[in-house]
């Protein structure tokens, strides 16, 4: 009997060892595969990078990285001021994210750009961060008599935006976009959007191209229309709004925010810009009213660039 409780403990203390180390074995598994998700880096997407220089605050508490792929924070930015050196388009768990290289205290380092404060320059920019960058929210009223032509593009979606000017002072959102839907018949013009102070309204589908911009245009670009706005509140928080939606567009179809050029690249152009680059049209808008209406309500001029550094200031936020 007693010999029989000796191999009965002994079998017993071999099942307890043995399940213990079948229980440390899977630990260290689960340790391992937490350290290699945590680790593992963003993959980027197809837009993959592009250069800025660009003076911004990294907000208190952000974590920085010494490298994209590192998952472990390198140290806390504590409001650091510094410059952004380049923005990476990046995904994880099919969701997008954009980061920026950023160089503080002579160091370079990875951070999310929803921790940037980027510094406005530009007078009617400040403003709208004063505002705290606010934004109507898209509604959609579309209007399905409009053409529905595909993109050119390989993928079959847009490559960028395109800023009109309707051109008409006092003109209202509603009058402009009754009028557009009222005489596409004749006149076959129509763009995606109609942006003012208060509302930005999409009438017509982004699942096809617009036809605002010419022929060298219009089968690669989602276009917009700003009506001409009385006051400097009402300017301001409709640049506001445009910005919104050109990062918008710019975010729902995975592009960078950069500016046309005259080789054809970039996202972000003026109607002036088609003419001037591009071709297929004459117009010049919006430079005219972002000149008068920056001059005539804060004493300063507005360009495309002002209003690029305005668009991925709400970029980094989306």
């Amino acid at each position: 009997m007693q010999n029989y409780q000796s191999r009965s403990e002994r079998h017993l203390k071999h099942s307890n060892n043995f399940n213990r180390y079948w229980l440390l074995a899977i630990v260290v598994l689960v340790l391992i595969a937490l350290v290699a998700f945590f680790r593992r880096p963003y993959r980027q997407s197809k837009s993959l990078s592009y250069t800025v220089n660009q003076t911004a605050t990294v907000k208190e508490d952000a974590n920085l990285y010494k490298s994209l792929s590192a998952r472990v924070r390198t140290s806390r930015a504590n409001n650091a001021s510094g410059t952004v050196k380049k923005y990476y388009l990046l995904t994880r768990d099919k969701k997008q994210v954009t980061y920026a290289k950023v160089k503080l205290g002579g160091k370079t380092y990875y951070v999310n750009a929803k921790n940037l404060n980027l510094t406005m320059t530009n007078p009617v920019n400040r403003y709208v961060a004063q505002l705290g960058y606010p934004h109507a929210k898209i509604t959609k009223r579309i209007y399905h008599k409009f053409n529905h032509k595909s993109y050119a593009t390989a993928s079959g979606k847009p490559r960028g935006v395109v800023v009109h000017d309707t051109g008409t002072d006092y003109s209202t959102l509603n009058g402009e976009a009754s009028y557009m839907e009222e005489n596409y018949k004749t006149e076959e013009v129509f763009v995606h959007t109609f942006v003012d102070s208060n509302e930005i309204r999409n009438i017509a589908s982004l699942k096809y191209m617009a036809e605002g911009a010419g022929p060298k245009a219009n089968p690669y670009f989602v276009q917009f229309e700003m009506i001409r706005e009385t006051s400097a509140r009402g300017f301001a928080k409709q640049l506001a709004n445009a910005a919104y939606y050109t990062a918008y567009i710019l975010k729902k179809y995975d592009l960078p925010v950069t500016k046309g050029t005259k080789s054809g690249s970039g996202t972000v152009w003026t109607h002036n810009m088609v003419s001037n680059y591009l071709g297929g049209t004459d117009h010049v808008d919006p430079n005219a009213y972002w000149r008068r209406d920056a001059r005539r309500y804060f004493g300063t001029t507005y360009t495309i660039d002002d209003f690029i550094k305005l668009v991925q200031a709400y970029y980094n936020q989306i």
